[in-house]
């Protein structure tokens, strides 16, 4: 009898151990298979918020290219509108491509006024001398002087610069036919130095090279037939 109850005893332990055993495999297991499942999601978490990211990147990259091919084309567009000032009847023309140009940084705005300052002087002179409104060159000029970021009262400089040059050539003798020759000669050069240093496209540059050669010859036929207007 008593053999019976150790015996029974024992298997009632052995099956209290193994109940114990397989519980605590079985939670082992199951923590086990929580830490792979978390660390699956962390590893998918994070695949995905490096995928986010990078999208974020391609994205912000792509925005920035249009924005910069934008602000290129007005860049350029600027460009050709003031190296294409003597062209225009006042500087309105410009002045609006500036102010839709004012995204652009001002330290490339403000470098384009001090490089084509001198142009501007020479235009305003040239259309006073034609007998344009002063009022409304004053005007246009200052929209495209703080349109390009500088100080609006530079128009006004500009403005008297080229009224004290138009009145010291209206007290000068006419200049000959040579000097003429060769003051145009020379601003031939400079504007043409002056388009083959621009980063415009080579189609762009060459079309306005091949302007600025024909307004040369415009020029020396105007003044050859005004030579000869005069000696007859």
């Amino acid at each position: 009898m008593e053999s019976i109850l150790v015996l029974g005893a024992l298997t009632g332990g052995a099956w209290w151990v193994g109940k114990q055993l397989y519980q605590a495999g079985r939670s082992a297991n199951s923590r086990r298979a929580r830490r792979r499942e978390s660390a699956v999601a962390a590893s998918e978490y994070q695949h995905r918020e490096r995928l986010s990211r990078q999208r974020q990147i391609r994205e912000h990259q792509q925005k920035q290219a249009v924005r910069q091919r934008g602000l290129n084309r007005k860049y350029r567009a600027l460009q050709v509108a003031l190296l294409q000032i003597n062209q225009a009847p006042d500087f309105q023309r410009a002045a609006s491509l500036a102010e839709a140009a004012r995204d652009i940084p001002l330290a490339s705005r403000q470098r384009q006024y001090r490089r084509f300052r001198p142009q501007l002087v020479r235009h305003y002179i040239r259309r006073l001398r034609s007998g344009a409104e002063a009022q409304l060159l004053l005007d246009s000029l200052t929209t495209l002087v703080e349109a390009l970021g500088i100080a609006g009262f530079e128009a006004s400089y500009i403005q008297q610069e080229a009224s004290r040059q138009v009145q010291n050539r209206n007290r000068q003798p006419a200049e000959n036919y040579s000097a003429t020759l060769e003051r145009m000669q020379q601003e031939h050069t400079d504007r043409t130095a002056a388009l083959n240093q621009t980063s415009l496209d080579p189609d762009t540059k060459q079309q306005l090279l091949e302007a600025q050669n024909q307004r040369l010859v415009e020029s020396l036929m105007e003044m050859t037939l005004g030579q000869q207007g005069e000696t007859t």
